[in-house]
């Protein structure tokens, strides 16, 4: 899905089955996926804020191959932004009076009855450059790793409650999977831990624990209102505002509903100097109602967001509620895959050792072997003479032992004893693989680590349900009980398009 005019992807657009009001949403690359179970006679419903909703019959789409859909700017404007005073003239409304107006009229405007939603979760990592594809040795890109995604329904009761730590607000999984069509590296999953590994000094997200769709529910600044969230907008009815300063932009549309589109931009005395946030706030003019909010904190001295947090809520009749989230932070780890020696074997006669490597050597870097090769027995050294290739693969070397060394701790007996082999000790350096990483050096990282929800269906006035296997909210989906559902077929995981396994 691409902007008529730009031809750039229109992210995270919401497409809707009109005839049974479920649905779907384009990632971040516009794509998205509809079963062709609705094929003949399912009719989407594409919209997006700023851009003109477009219907369109499956049916008229290309089975079996990727269609390109084309959405078109809605009309916008700057108009005169105005209220009314009791002496009856006309004042000219600031950004951040109609910020305050709309943090003011939440519980007015979002649901406080219970309610639920349907939806597909996500979580993923995209690395960041080539440092990855380099480590792991693959031919072609890589764009995602370590895809695990649910179908999962979670159980609101309400905005005037507690969304983490309520009873009433529980979550049953209808499916969960790690999907094998992409890299799973274990040595990327690394904890939150508010300092070094997945957050940047002076940046705060709480509580910490608890599974995946709780950092990504406490997130939610919207419905965490009066919660701690995350820097710097910390609690939102209390700090966004005095936080940051905005500017009212324009005024676009949700299908016929005008907005303020609002941008902001973090005030360095209220947070960091090292740090600047900026985003954009979409709140509507008749009600104040919030539509959308995009936060993005940066680090002045990187290119990379630390984080980035966007949050969709839509309406349905005189509430809204929840369309989509996403937080996507950025981290640094060091990758457990890579140059190294993986086997060894010793050679009596021909007083060789053969070293077998995981990935190729650059062959260039062998010319030092007194630096480079240092090999002992029960920590007497042994002369290296000479290193040379094995095979054509030039994963494998044969290195030369001097006579002397091996008759002086006379290896031909010592080879008969029980520990033989554990005794012998190798300090290789220098060295590299083919792709310039050097031996035993793991490689740092850089990763942009994704939490996604995307509304399939809303249930207004839906209660907890009485039910025993809801997700325990202190272990990993991966640990949680799946309850069947009836209309699993009626939902779906909108799995990442045209991506290989990089291998």
């Amino acid at each position: 899905m691409l902007d008529i005019s730009t031809k750039k992807p229109v992210v995270y657009a919401t497409v809707m089955l009109k005839n049974i009001n479920r649905g779907t949403h384009a990632d971040s690359s516009g794509n998205f996926e509809i079963p062709l179970a609705f094929r003949k006679t399912g009719i989407i419903r594409i919209s997006s804020i700023g851009y003109k909703t477009k219907e369109i019959k499956l049916s008229n789409l290309k089975q079996n191959s990727t269609n390109t859909i084309y959405l078109a700017i809605a009309k916008s404007s700057l108009d005169e932004i105005v209220i009314k005073t009791s002496k009856r003239r006309k004042k000219r409304l600031l950004a951040k009076q109609i910020v305050r107006k709309a943090i003011e009229n939440i519980l007015e405007n979002y649901p406080t009855e219970a309610h639920s939603y349907i939806g597909y979760y996500r979580d993923y990592q995209q690395p960041v450059g080539d440092s990855y594809q380099k480590a792991v040795n693959s031919q072609e890109p890589i764009k995602y790793l370590n895809v695990h995604e649910a179908i999962l329904e979670s159980f609101d009761d309400g905005f005037d409650s507690d969304k983490l730590k309520s009873t009433k607000n529980q979550t049953l999984l209808y499916n969960y999977r790690t999907n094998k069509d992409f890299i799973q590296d274990s040595t990327l999953t690394v904890p939150y831990d508010n300092k070094s590994k997945k957050y940047s000094e002076s940046v705060y997200i709480t509580p910490l624990g608890g599974n995946e769709l709780n950092i990504l529910d406490l997130t939610n600044a919207i419905r965490n209102y009066d919660k701690m969230s995350f820097s710097f907008t910390n609690i939102f009815q209390r700090d966004f505002l005095r936080n940051h300063k905005f500017k009212v932009k324009r005024v676009v549309f949700s299908d016929e509903t005008p907005l303020y589109k609002i941008s902001f931009t973090s005030i360095n005395e209220k947070t960091s100097f090292d740090y600047s946030a900026f985003g954009s706030i979409y709140i509507a003019k008749q009600d104040f109602a919030i539509h959308k909010l995009n936060y993005n904190l940066y680090y002045k001295r990187k290119k990379n967001p630390q984080y980035t947090v966007t949050i969709a809520y839509q309406p349905k009749k005189d509430k809204m509620y929840l369309n989509y989230i996403t937080f996507n932070n950025f981290f640094e780890a060091s990758n457990g895959n890579y140059f190294q020696l993986k086997k060894t074997s010793f050679h009596t006669k021909q007083h060789t050792f053969k070293l077998s490597f995981n990935r190729k050597i650059a062959l260039n870097s062998l010319e030092s072997i007194n630096r480079n090769f240092k090999i002992y027995y029960k920590n007497e050294k042994l002369k290296v003479v000479a290193v040379r290739p094995f095979d054509t693969s030039n994963n494998t070397l044969i290195v030369f032992i001097d006579e002397k060394s091996i008759n002086r701790i006379n290896l031909e007996k010592e080879q008969k004893g029980e520990n033989y082999a554990t005794n012998f000790t190798f300090d290789i350096s220098h060295i590299k693989d083919s792709n310039g990483f050097t031996i035993d050096e793991r490689a740092s990282i850089k990763m942009n680590q994704y939490r996604e929800f995307f509304v399939q269906e809303i249930f207004e006035n839906k209660k907890l349900l009485i039910h025993k296997s809801f997700i325990d909210k202190s272990l990993p989906l991966s640990k949680s009980l799946i309850t069947p559902l009836k209309l699993e077929n009626s939902y779906w995981m909108n799995t990442p398009l045209k991506v290989k396994k990089g291998k």
